[in-house]
């Protein structure tokens, strides 16, 4: 059974030891994203702040929404309790069963009404900082209501209804300002159609929306599929949507808080930095796109999430790591490569993946590299191995590097090949402006086709080197032997 709304996550976070009530009063200058960073490097339990300096009695914050766990055989819980798994699944599962339920999108259904319009604020009523906005990083341009939400717009010509997650800093009571990268969807809209016809592109954010809402927004889709219906597979109901005050968008109807609005053509102010999903502090203050909030619509009493992104591992990182692994698994499938699995983990920050793969013929793993670079924009490093690896152990990922990736013939790469602006440390300040003078690397840790099965050595692990008489013996017997 799907989850109708946040509380009900909430709820469910809670009854399996995932969830700290905070009590004690928090500053949001700070000391609430401090408390945040620190619940994430140690894969604790999510914080819900409930008494928040500055701000009335029931108004909450609620950190790492789907944060990893240090729980043993839980790692991977919150994503997996946010799809109605079992918190055990494994993230092999969990990849798994997302392309199952992918193949059957479920349409949304418009509903009259919802919680997230318990309360209506329009025009000169509108301000930001009526919610407890954080200031997350030190160093930050200013305080972000966008870390963990849904920006909808609709492309101005097809209809398609796109929901992505892009940073939004308040600039003040209803202004936002936010990085719209044109190879991203929503930068295909706005300056490509939107500004190109001088024309303001209306949006609606939804915060604090059921988790799979949120997934899907930071989940990389094909151009003209609607999240929204990726959202209903997943959950296998289709969300529940209520149509906006001011603009001609439709929002999930039990989202905490809805903001609506539009985004100025040739109109910027200064946003930045902020301390990103890479793990650095990139960037610096520069003009973006205007977001002008006409409307805000909200729950009573509303809960407002935040995700401190940084060093990995965060909730950008844990999601990416589910879902950009399924993606990429589908394509490489529908390409009929045989590859067996596709992980990115959560510290590559959706820019490494790892993909084990039977060798059928000499230089598969390019063809492989081939297939991913050319699907996405954002993927640098590729590593394939052998199909008798588990590339979501990457301890024998890094095994599989060291002793089986040659370092001059197993090593290829590639220079002058775009990259996303802005985001990324390793590029210098001038290209992390353009997006120039990227590049992408593959690692090949197969054995080489043309190797003698005799010259390929036996791999020394207890379930290939070993009997498997002997393997079951000590299997039956381990309790015997006192451990």
């Amino acid at each position: 059974m799907a989850f109708r709304d946040l509380r009900e996550y909430i709820k469910k976070l809670e009854e399996e030891k995932e969830l700290v009530r905070i009590s004690e009063e928090v500053d949001w200058n700070l000391e609430v994203a401090a408390i945040i960073r620190r619940s994430m490097d140690l894969k604790a339990p999510a914080p819900l702040f409930e008494n928040i300096k500055g701000y009335p009695e029931g108004y909450r914050i609620f950190g790492s929404p789907v944060g990893t766990s240090c729980k043993p055989g839980r790692y991977h819980c919150r994503m997996a309790m946010s799809y109605g798994m079992d918190p055990g699944s494994s993230a092999e599962e969990i990849i798994e069963e997302f392309l199952e339920r992918m193949k059957n999108p479920i349409k949304p259904v418009l509903v009259d009404n919802g919680p997230c319009k318990e309360i209506i604020k329009v025009d000169d009523e509108v301000n930001l900082f009526d919610f407890p906005v954080p200031y997350v990083h030190e160093g930050d341009g200013g305080r972000y209501i966008g870390t963990w939400h849904t920006v909808i717009t609709k492309d101005p010509d097809t209809g398609w209804v796109n929901w992505g997650m892009y940073r939004l800093m308040v600039h003040d009571k209803n202004t936002m300002a936010g990085i719209i990268s044109p190879t991203q969807h929503i930068g295909q809209m706005y300056y490509g159609k939107y500004e190109a016809r001088n024309q303001p592109m209306e949006f609606a954010v939804a915060i604090g929306t059921e988790p799979v809402s949120s997934l899907m927004s930071c989940t990389f889709l094909p151009p003209e599929v609607n999240e929204v219906d990726i959202a209903g597979a997943i959950r296998k109901e289709p969300v529940e949507l209520v149509k906006c005050e001011t603009v001609d968008l439709a929002v999930p109807a039990h989202s905490e808080i809805v903001l609506e609005g539009v985004v100025m053509p040739h109109e910027r102010i200064e946003e930045g930095p902020f301390g990103e999903y890479v793990g650095f502090q990139t960037g610096k203050k520069s003009p973006k796109p205007v977001y002008k909030v006409k409307a805000i619509t909200h729950r009573k009493d509303p809960i407002f999430p935040v995700s401190n992104m940084g060093v990995p591992v965060d909730d950008s990182a844990a999601s990416m790591s589910i879902n950009l692994s399924a993606v990429l698994l589908e394509e490489l499938r529908a390409k009929r490569l045989p590859v067996r699995m596709a992980f990115c983990p959560p510290e590559g920050v959706g820019h490494l993946v790892a993909v084990s793969t039977k060798v059928p013929y000499p230089n598969i793993a390019k063809r492989i590299a081939n297939c991913v670079w050319a699907y996405m924009v954002g993927t640098y490093y590729i590593i394939v191995v052998d199909e008798d690896v588990d590339v979501t152990d990457f301890g024998q990922v890094i095994h599989s590097i060291a002793s089986k990736c040659h370092p001059y013939r197993g090593i290829k790469t590639f220079n002058d090949v775009p990259v996303y602006p802005v985001l990324l440390p390793f590029l210098g300040p001038g290209d992390r402006l353009t997006g120039n003078n990227g590049g992408t690397a593959l690692f090949d840790c197969t054995w080489p086709y043309e190797w003698p099965k005799d010259h390929i050595p036996v791999k020394s692990s207890f379930d290939v080197i070993y009997p498997k008489a002997i393997q079951k013996k000590v299997l039956a017997n381990w309790e015997k032997y006192g451990y």
